[in-house]
Order: C-alpha cells, then sequence, then structure tokens
C-alpha cells in the first residue's frame, strides 16, 4: 500500500465526521498528505495555495453541490485544477445525482458505506490508470469510457477526429 505514500488527497464533505473517517482510512493507506476542506469554498481557496493528486468530494455540501464544485473546478476559467483527478463519494445514490456527478467531470463514483477496499481500488485507479481527458460540446472531463474498442462505422460515437471532439 505504500505505492501512494507521496500522494496529496483533498477530502471535501461538510460534515467533520465523515472527514475524519476518510482521514483515518488514508492514512491507514499510508497517505500522510490530507488536506480537509468543509465547504467548497475552502477547498477553492485552499487549491489556489497547494497542488493535490486527488479529490474526493460528497454531493451534497452546505454552500453548492459536489457536481456544482466538479463543474467549477473542470470548466471555471480562473480553476486551479481542471485535471485533478476527482471521486465522488455519496450515499444519494439516485440516477439523477449519479448523472450529475458524471456530467460534470468526475472519474469515479462511490456509494456511501465505503469500503476501505472500494476506496483503495478507485484511489489507484485515479492516481495510476488515469482516463484521457475529452473535451465535447459541454462536457470537459475524463473519457467515460472505460475500453477501447475499434471504430464501426459513420455513426459510431467514438470517432474523435470528425465528431468535434477533442482529446486533452
Amino acid at each position: 500500500m505504500s505505492r501512494l505514500r507521496n500522494v496529496r488527497i483533498m477530502v471535501l464533505d461538510d460534515h467533520r465526521n465523515m472527514r475524519m473517517l476518510w482521514r483515518g482510512m488514508l492514512l491507514g493507506f499510508g497517505i500522510r498528505n490530507v488536506i480537509e476542506a468543509g465547504s467548497a469554498r475552502d477547498a477553492l481557496e485552499q487549491l489556489q495555495q497547494t497542488d493535490v493528486d486527488a479529490i474526493i468530494v460528497d454531493h451534497h455540501l452546505g454552500d453548492m453541490t459536489g457536481s456544482e464544485f466538479v463543474e467549477v473546478l473542470r470548466k471555471g476559467s480562473d480553476s486551479p485544477a481542471p485535471h485533478v483527478p476527482i471521486i465522488a463519494c455519496t450515499a444519494d445514490t439516485r440516477r439523477v445525482t449519479i448523472r450529475l456527478m458524471i456530467d460534470a467531470g468526475a472519474d469515479e463514483i462511490l456509494a456511501k458505506p465505503v469500503s476501505s477496499q472500494q476506496a483503495w481500488d478507485k484511489l489507484v485507479t485515479v492516481v495510476n490508470n488515469r482516463r484521457n481527458f475529452v473535451r465535447c460540446g459541454e462536457f470537459f472531463g475524463p473519457d467515460r469510457r472505460r475500453r477501447k474498442s475499434p471504430y464501426f462505422g459513420d455513426n459510431e460515437r467514438r470517432e474523435v477526429r470528425d465528431s468535434g471532439c477533442f482529446i486533452d
């Protein structure tokens, strides 16, 4: 588990107990650089001062939703970290909430309650096996496809060159 020892993780959750739970789990993984933020505004201010390797964000925050925060990071003209890996973690697993997080540009989604194995797997994925970023229409974020597949004709959505989509 020492592969992530030097990784700096930000935990954004408006509940102090959840931030403490995440801190304990991350420390158990050997991660010593854990930054906590209790609000999106606080997180954005800290990101202006400090680089992070990944962010874990709850969906229900006091000042904005997690999907709004992700969208600000991905698309904001003055964003301090548009390409940072983001793991959304929420107890609200309604389809609409998950879709909001994906459409905002979250890399991965975790449903609460979270096991340490699930958290470890998602962290390793976003840190060590990052997907390419895509800019297509209003979307900017990690490629939603997890597998490469060949091009199968003119109506195939995955064709990048002629679709107006670009890989960052």
